[in-house]
């Protein structure tokens, strides 16, 4: 089943390997013809389905996914790309992506616009796409909580809003979400964290996420930040959004999931050379952040070819 979304050159096309229960309404910007449309969907999965993505050149996306993971590979790009619940995507047109939806019920909004209405804008993304370090940057990703809620809360209140105003709220919108997603440097993170942390804070971010197999004792990770245990637990959940544990749980998820896709080690080897303690206890965390068990992050194909 494919679905267009959006509005003639704007249409942004969804596909799937089975006949999905997929619903959809959109608003365009009030334009003749739209420069800017935002569409929502919803769908429910029984079982991880493949399928594809394509946005098309001279368009850009921003897809805020509410529910249900999605896994993705750009073409040419052998490298997995994780959308997981409570995140945002930026597609860059002109590019194609093989999906895999987890099971369970998705939620989505998708707002795509013409590159020629925001010429300085579109300037700016091909110099971070094609810049030091950003080759073949055509997919961005960052989780909503905690420091894009705003930005959800914003678009969800243009979609009800009056419909004069419509495209330049939502130009406003795409400026801002555009610039957050490009600002990091991995496609995707599941330990997103503020780029203003003090420097402290920063040096031990960057010793867990290279290390983030080793104990991490809260003790040890205080006493490096220059805190008492209990003040840094306190300051760094109030600065990154979850506590510390679970940011040491995000990167060993991540660094997982990147060898479980990346290569064909037993799953509790992964589990133990990412610093799990038990193959449950890696199951339990790839459950959570992803909605998905770890056999099915080998099932995506390496390409899907729009019908």
């Amino acid at each position: 089943m494919t679905t267009a979304f959006g509005d003639r050159e704007l249409q942004v096309e969804i596909g799937f390997d089975c006949a999905l229960a997929l619903s959809h309404s959109k608003r365009g910007s009030g334009g003749f013809p739209p420069s800017v449309s935002l569409s929502s969907a919803t769908a429910s999965v029984q079982k991880p389905v493949n399928g594809f993505a394509t946005v098309p050149a001279g368009a850009n996306a921003l897809c805020v996914n509410i529910r249900g993971a999605l896994l993705a590979r750009s073409a040419g790009v052998n490298k997995l790309i994780l959308i997981p619940p409570r995140s945002i995507v930026f597609v860059r047109g002109g590019t194609k992506l093989s999906l895999q939806a987890a099971r369970g019920d998705h939620d989505a909004l998708l707002l795509s616009w013409l590159t020629g209405v925001a010429p300085a804008l579109e300037n700016w993304i091909t110099a971070k796409a094609t810049g030091k370090g950003g080759a073949n940057r055509a997919v961005a990703c960052r989780a909503i909580d905690p420091h894009l809620s705003s930005f959800v809360t914003r678009l969800e209140a243009v979609r009800s809003g009056p419909e004069d105003l419509a495209e330049p709220m939502l130009l406003s919108l795409i400026h801002e979400g555009v610039a957050q997603l490009l600002s990091e440097p991995n496609e995707m993170q599941l330990a997103t964290v503020p780029s203003d942390l003090p420097k402290s804070v920063k040096e031990l971010i960057r010793e867990v996420r290279g290390n983030s197999a080793q104990s991490w004792p809260l003790k040890d990770a205080a006493d490096r930040a220059g805190y008492s245990p209990f003040h840094f637990s306190r300051v760094f959940k109030q600065m990154v959004g979850y506590g510390f544990h679970e940011y040491v749980d995000r990167c060993r998820t991540e660094s997982a999931v990147e060898m479980l896709v990346g290569s064909d080690s037993a799953i509790d080897l992964v589990a133990s050379a990412c610093g799990f303690g038990t193959t449950q206890g890696l199951r339990e965390s790839i459950k959570e952040y992803l909605g998905l068990v770890p056999s099915e992050l080998r099932t995506i194909p390496e390409s899907t070819t729009p019908r």
